[in-house]
């Protein structure tokens, strides 16, 4: 019996809940935040917010593309990050699917993406967002494209659920769900929404 794709198989599970928990606990954090005005760190676990973890993106961006107008997308916009040129003539915004994931106890980071649900969408970057085991924030971008071609070349089985397992360690990105790969090249690659 191989233990390893059962104990992998499990911590998918287990990942596929946790984000669906993540999921009701930033609605009723959002519920919160509109009756406080405040976005609290759940002061339990010391956790941050998909909202915190997408605010600081959003600050990052603005930062570093000031002729941008950078906003919260909707929720039909898939309910991540919205660019708008400011300087140009109504063109198309730049939509940026949104992931978050905190970092667990064994260093790893887990996303799970359905490819169907970003390829040929309205979604122009993924940009994944982590807080390593330093509180420090590392965001990852790719263009769904990138994702289903990693996919094809890193993947035994053709699923189109994709399990992102990152893990960021002196200023490296790898992704190590079934051999370890070096996406390090995607760690904080601003430049390409430029």
């Amino acid at each position: 019996m191989n233990y390893d794709k059962i104990i992998l198989e499990l911590l998918s599970r287990v990942q596929c809940l946790e984000e669906q928990m993540s999921t009701v606990k930033d609605d009723l954090a959002s519920h919160k935040c509109d009756e406080d005005g405040v976005d609290e760190v759940d002061t339990k676990t010391g956790d941050f917010t998909r909202s915190q973890a997408r605010d600081k993106a959003m600050e990052i961006i603005q930062s570093k593309f000031q002729d941008y107008i950078v906003e919260k997308a909707s929720r039909r916009e898939g309910s991540g990050i919205k660019l708008i040129k400011s300087n140009e003539n109504a063109k198309k915004p730049i939509i940026i699917k949104f992931f978050h994931s905190k970092t667990y106890e064994h260093g790893h980071a887990w996303h799970t993406i359905n490819l169907d649900d970003i390829i040929g969408s309205i979604f122009d970057f993924c940009l994944f967002s982590i807080v390593d085991k330093n509180g420090e924030w590392n965001f990852l971008l790719f263009e769904p494209d990138e994702l289903g071609i990693y996919r094809d070349e890193n993947r035994s089985a053709n699923s189109e659920l994709l399990h992102l397992y990152f893990v960021i360690k002196d200023e490296k990105a790898t992704e190590v769900r079934e051999k370890p790969i070096d996406v390090t090249d995607h760690l904080e690659n601003w430049n390409l929404l430029g």
